[in-house]
C-alpha cells in the first residue's frame, strides 16, 4: 500500500511540478536578456511608416493623462483621452480589420463597442444600444475613436507627422508581447509643440509597432502610453473583421458632416470661396491633400495646428460649454484698426499635449476652432493674427 501511495505521489508531485513550470515560463522568458537588434534608426523609421499592410491579432491597452474638462456630448471622448482604454483588434490590412473597446464601465457589465473598415466602409457597432451604423462620406475631420490609440496607427500617425529635422535615435530593445522589439527615439526640435519625445518599440522585421509613449514638457512620466499585452502575428480571417448582426440587431446609416458644404451654406454659415491666409503667427498654411477647404493646417512637423471655422450655432454652444466646464476665458487683443465696444472673452483649454482655443471674430461673431499639439502662445497668436485679417478673409456667416 505505502509503494502505491509513494508511486502515486510521485506521479503527481510530476503533475504539479510541471504545472507550475508551465505557468512560471512566461515570466522566465520575460526576464531573459534581449538581443540588442543592429537596424539603425532611420531604417526602423521606415519600417514602422511602412508596415501598414503587416497582419496581426493581439489585445492592447492604452492609457492616457490629458486632464480634459468634461464637455457636454464628449463624455466617450473624455474617458478615451484620459483614463485607459482595453482593445481586442483583428487586422488583414488598411481596409479590413476590426478593433473592439471592452474597456467596460464597471464590474458588473461589459458596454463594448466595436469598429469595423469593411472594403472603405466603416461600421460602428454598440452592444448598449444593440446598433449597428454604417458611417458614409470621407471622414477629413472627426472626432478620436480608440483604434486611433492601437500602437500601429498610433506609431505611424506620430511618424508621419514629425519635421525632417526632428532628431531619432535608438533605444534598448525590449520584449513586449513575446516580441524581441527594437526602440526608437523620437525628439522634435521645434519650440512650439507640447511634445518633447516619442519612444516607440517595434517588431524589427516587419516593422509593426507595439509600443508607444508620448511626453510631454514638463512632466516625468509619458502622458500616453499605448502598449501590446498579447499579440499574434497572423492574417485574421476575413469573417472575424467583417460585421454580421443578428436579426434583431438595430441597422442605421449616418453620414458624417461635409465640413465644406456647411461652410459653403447648406448648414449654418458659408463663405466666399476665398483662400485662407498664407500664413498666421509666423506659420505658414500648409496644403493637405485630401482635406477639405473649409479645413486649414498651419506649420510643420509637431508644431502645426488645425483651423476650423464652426458654424454660427454649433460654435457658441461649444465656445459657451467649454467656459461652463472650465476652460480658461481669454481675451485677445482687440484687432488693430477694429471697431471699438465690449471684447467677447475666448475659451482655451490646455492640456499637457493638446491645446484648443476657440475664438469669437468678425462683423457677426463666428467661431473659430484652433487645436494642435502646440502651446497656447501658438494658437493665441495665430487667432490674433486671423482677428486682424479678417477683412481680407471675408468669411460670411448667416445672422
Amino acid at each position: 500500500m505505502w509503494g502505491q501511495n509513494r508511486g502515486a505521489w510521485r506521479r503527481w508531485s510530476v503533475v504539479v511540478g510541471g504545472t507550475a513550470l508551465l505557468c512560471a515560463l512566461p515570466a522566465v522568458l520575460a526576464a531573459l536578456p534581449v538581443p540588442a537588434s543592429s537596424i539603425s534608426a532611420p531604417a526602423l523609421q521606415a519600417r514602422i511608416l511602412a508596415s501598414a499592410r503587416v497582419p496581426y491579432e493581439g489585445y492592447a491597452e492604452s492609457t492616457a493623462n490629458l486632464g480634459l474638462p468634461e464637455l457636454p456630448d464628449l463624455h466617450d471622448v473624455s474617458l478615451l483621452l484620459d483614463g485607459t482604454t482595453d482593445q481586442y483588434v483583428w487586422y488583414r490590412s488598411p481596409s479590413y480589420w476590426r478593433a473592439d473597446d471592452v474597456t467596460g464601465p464597471n464590474l458588473t457589465g461589459i458596454a463594448e463597442s466595436d469598429t469595423y473598415a469593411d472594403g472603405g466602409v466603416t461600421y460602428l457597432w454598440n452592444y448598449g444600444t444593440n446598433l449597428l451604423t454604417q458611417v458614409t462620406g470621407a471622414e477629413p475631420v472627426r472626432l478620436p475613436r480608440a483604434p486611433d490609440l492601437l500602437p500601429p496607427a498610433l506609431a505611424r500617425r506620430v511618424l508621419d507627422t514629425a519635421g525632417h529635422a526632428d532628431r531619432i535615435s535608438r533605444l534598448p530593445a525590449r520584449r513586449i508581447a513575446g516580441v524581441d522589439a527594437a526602440g526608437l527615439r523620437l525628439v522634435p526640435t521645434g519650440t512650439g509643440t507640447t511634445i518633447s519625445a516619442v519612444e516607440i518599440w517595434a517588431d524589427p522585421a516587419s516593422g509593426l509597432p507595439l509600443e508607444v509613449r508620448i511626453s510631454s514638457r514638463g512632466m516625468a512620466q509619458p502622458v500616453l502610453t499605448s502598449t501590446f499585452l498579447e499579440l499574434s502575428r497572423t492574417q485574421p480571417s476575413l469573417t472575424a473583421v467583417t460585421p454580421h448582426p443578428a436579426p434583431d440587431v438595430g441597422l442605421t446609416t449616418t453620414k458624417l458632416p461635409d465640413v465644406d458644404g456647411v461652410l459653403n451654406g447648406d448648414g449654418d454659415g458659408d463663405h466666399d470661396g476665398t483662400p485662407f491666409p498664407s500664413q498666421l503667427g509666423g506659420l505658414r498654411h500648409v496644403p493637405v491633400p485630401g482635406s477639405p477647404p473649409g479645413v486649414a493646417i498651419y506649420g510643420t512637423g509637431f508644431s502645426r495646428f488645425v483651423l476650423l471655422p464652426l458654424p454660427r450655432g454649433v460654435g457658441t454652444d461649444a465656445l459657451n460649454s467649454a467656459i461652463q466646464a472650465g476652460a480658461d476665458s481669454v481675451t485677445l487683443p482687440a484687432p488693430a484698426g477694429g471697431q471699438g465696444g465690449p471684447q467677447v472673452p475666448d475659451a482655451l483649454i490646455q492640456t499637457p499635449l493638446l491645446t484648443v482655443l476657440m475664438v469669437r471674430a468678425g462683423f457677426h461673431h463666428a467661431v473659430f476652432l484652433f487645436t494642435g499639439a502646440v502651446t497656447p502662445a501658438v494658437l493665441e497668436n495665430s487667432a490674433s493674427a486671423l482677428v486682424n485679417d479678417l477683412t481680407h478673409l471675408r468669411f460670411r456667416f448667416h445672422r
